[in-house]
């Protein structure tokens, strides 16, 4: 009897024993399930180009915690200012996974966070940029463009920095200067409009275009070109990309060789430049009395630009005789003729006054301008000798002939002429082939009256 209580004791507290733990597990579950349930990105899910679809947010935070070192030691990020590109350091970088992954929206593309320092920035602005003096509130600025640039997490990032929205003062970076010879009432109305022209960032400026909109009263080609010529000698010492660009037929006299663009209304002939930087600048043209200036002012480039001309070569005209019946006597020159030349152009790019490229830029030919003479149709006769009354002969030679034979000079020198030559009798022998007694080569062929009878010498 007691073993029968016993055993129905026993059973009684296993089972209440399995039942309270089935239920506290139940419970727990329940909880985990409905009450606490653990965070899961859903379908199409990508931080980076990293796929998290279907993953906890904590394992996919432990999945990046492995990627972090071996990122930053492979990664780069390549920051421009104006015309130089330089690489940041990412020693310093951080990747906020925590923020990365709790940011992140189930279903879509997600980027990174990071952060960097700003007294790294700073130092680095400084050292690759010492031309430009950056304020606190453009390094802020510049470090949170460094940041969204890292956000996709990809092994080479690029950020250009120099916008407009940084307030680096603007300095004048190309300058040109030298007498210019208007001869156009209008030239000065264009010097005028492009006293103070911005040129935007990325823009492309038309010479042509510009005066096709302006539409100055007065003014020639000449001056056009003189004016479009001042502006590109100083875009050569920029970073612009000259995009069109031609030269006259002759060498120009108040324009450096090398340096001029020339402008034809008529045949479309422009001058075209693009402004390759991510900021803008301003050209300013000015003519005080005869000194044509023509500036453009920006932030300041890193690397300086020179222009630089060799390889020159003058090349001789011709002569080219031409006849006219127009002309009776003597000569005309209808054209003096000039030199040309070939003259090469190039652009220095210098960092601390070290050269570090050479870019051909164009060659430059203006041929020569041939001298042009023009001659009569027919040659003059020569005059006739002069009898004077001593009996002497004046010849057209200036030479006076005595009645003796003698021949003077003017200075009486006397002249002897050379003898005449003579022919030497024949040798050959005589032939008289019917022997007739007449030479072969002086008998005559017979003659015939009107009824075929043989006319007897």
């Amino acid at each position: 009897m007691d073993n029968q209580v016993f055993g129905k004791t026993l059973l009684t507290i296993t089972s209440s024993a399995f039942l309270v733990f089935g239920v506290a597990n139940a419970g727990s579950f329940a909880a985990d399930k409905w009450l606490f349930p653990a965070q899961e990105f859903g379908s199409n899910t990508y931080i980076g180009t990293t796929d998290v679809s279907n993953m906890e947010l904590t394992d996919a935070r432990m999945l990046f915690t492995g990627k972090v070192e071996s990122w930053r030691s492979t990664a780069e990020l390549l920051v421009t200012y104006q015309d130089v590109t330089a690489s940041y350091p990412l020693d310093n970088a951080k990747i906020l996974l925590d923020e990365t992954v709790a940011s992140a929206q189930t279903g879509a593309q997600n980027d990174f966070v990071f952060e960097l320092s700003e007294d790294s920035t700073r130092t680095f602005l400084e050292r690759q940029f010492p031309v430009a003096v950056f304020s606190a509130a453009d390094i802020t600025v510049i470090n949170e463009k460094m940041e969204l640039a890292l956000q996709s997490g990809q092994a080479m990032s690029r950020v250009t920095i120099s916008d407009d929205t940084l307030g680096v003062s603007y300095e004048t970076v190309a300058e040109t200067s030298w007498s210019h010879s208007f001869s156009s009432s209008g030239a000065q109305e264009v010097v005028k409009a492009l006293s103070d022209y911005k040129i935007e960032a990325g823009t492309q400026f038309s010479f042509l275009d510009f005066i096709n909109e302006m539409q100055p009263a007065d003014v020639t080609d000449e001056d056009l070109t003189e004016i479009a010529s001042a502006i590109y000698s100083s875009v050569l010492k920029t970073n612009f990309l000259v995009d069109e660009r031609s030269i006259g037929t002759v060498v120009p006299t108040s324009i450096p060789l090398g340096q001029e663009a020339a402008i034809n209304r008529n045949l479309g002939i422009d001058f075209v430049f693009t402004n390759v930087n991510a900021s803008a600048f301003n050209l300013q043209l000015t003519a005080d009395g005869t000194r044509l200036t023509s500036q453009i002012a920006g932030m300041p480039f890193v690397n300086t630009y020179e222009i630089l001309t060799g390889g020159k070569q003058e090349l001789e005209p011709r002569l080219i005789r031409q006849f006219s019946a127009f002309v009776t006597s003597g000569t005309v020159v209808e054209e003096e003729g000039s030199d040309g030349v070939i003259v090469e152009v190039s652009r220095a790019i210098k960092s601390d006054g070290k050269e570090l490229e050479v870019e051909v830029i164009s060659t430059d030919f203006y041929p020569p301008v041939h001298r042009i003479e023009v001659y009569p149709l027919t040659k003059a006769e020569a005059p006739a000798p002069v009898a004077n009354p001593d009996g002497t002969i004046t010849n057209p030679d200036g030479t006076i002939t005595h009645p003796d034979g003698t021949i003077k000079n003017p200075d009486g020198t006397i002249v002897i002429p050379l003898p005449t030559p003579t022919t030497p009798p024949s040798t050959d022998p005589v032939i008289d082939s019917d022997l007739d007694g007449i030479p072969d080569d002086e008998e005559k062929d017979p003659e015939y009256d009107k009824g075929g009878n043989q006319i007897d010498p």
